[in-house]
């Protein structure tokens, strides 16, 4: 019924679109895109408050989620940016324990923009298609902070969703949770902390549906310093690097919106956004090789 009455919305607003937005400065999670400008109030059902979960939102980070509380009346609710070309209709929720008897939109978002001040415009739509005045929360973009490493590359999601990182280096060695290294132990002696020298996974988030608090996972190039105290540094290959992501498990999330960064010496080198779906779980066995390509980059 819910799918129903959005489609309705989506009707009644002239905005069915198959593109999935990933290239839109506001990314909402769940969400249908709209192309286009915000639409105009056709007399629909109020939006009585919008809040998001923090003041400052990083830039395309999966981290941060939108609450709405809205008119009764409400089936579902449009949300974009002001002065943006696009924005997401999501259906509405029901009560929360504190606002009864009212609608209710929680979704997480995400915003791959430059840093800056934001408003984030949420309208009330009717079971018939007519818009509501649009109540806004402003929040501020911030660039991400810069990981620790010579070349860091960054998976991040939201929910319970069991996702895992792939790099493969130019040599075609994979760091994933199987096997967390690029560094391939050579036949016959090595030199014991030669291990360090390569790409390493930092930790397997959200393995086996164990939620983590912000799921993500990173594989990462840096230097180390061994207990007798010899600094090694990181071998980085030059060439073509390749990132896939793979949904092991949903974890019972129909779908799991995810964002992906590299970082060489602090600065952003390339970043790419996805959903994962039931598909991608059920595409081909996990392990190495496994996952559907997020970006290539080189260096």
């Amino acid at each position: 019924m819910r799918r129903a009455l959005l489609l309705l919305a989506l009707a009644a607003c002239d905005a069915a679109s198959s593109d999935p937005g990933l290239g839109a400065p506001l990314y909402l999670a769940g969400g249908q895109f709209r192309p286009g400008a915000f639409p105009a109030a056709t007399g629909g059902p109020a939006t009585e408050s919008v809040q998001t979960l923090h003041a400052t939102v990083v830039v395309d980070e999966n981290r941060e989620t939108l609450s709405a509380v809205l008119d009764p009346a409400a089936h579902a609710a449009i949300v974009g940016l002001a002065g943006d070309q696009g924005a997401w209709i999501l259906p509405a929720g029901p009560p929360d324990f504190d606002t009864p008897g009212k609608a209710t939109l929680h979704a997480g978002y995400a915003v791959s923009t430059t840093p800056g001040p934001l408003t984030i415009l949420v309208a009330a739509v009717a079971a018939d298609g007519r818009i509501g005045e649009p109540a806004s929360a402003d929040v501020v973009a911030l660039d991400a902070p810069a990981p620790d490493g010579v070349l860091v590359v960054s998976l991040q999601w939201q929910g319970r969703a069991d996702l895992d990182l792939h790099v493969v280096d130019p040599d075609g060695n994979e760091a994933w949770s199987g096997d967390p290294n690029t560094w391939k132990k050579p036949i016959g002696p090595s030199d014991p902390n030669a291990y360090l020298t390569g790409g390493m996974l930092d930790h397997d988030g959200n393995a086996g549906c164990t939620r983590d608090g912000a799921p993500s996972e990173d594989v990462v190039w840096a230097q180390h310093m061994t207990p007798s105290g010899t600094t090694i540094d990181p071998i980085v290959p030059p060439g073509e690097y390749t990132v896939r992501v793979d949904a092991r498990s949903l974890c019972g999330d129909p779908s799991a919106a995810w964002g992906v960064t590299v970082y060489s010496s602090g600065e952003v080198l390339a970043a790419a956004r996805g959903i994962a779906t039931p598909d991608d779980v059920t595409y081909q066995p996990h392990g190495a090789g496994a996952g559907v390509t997020a970006l290539h980059f080189a260096l």
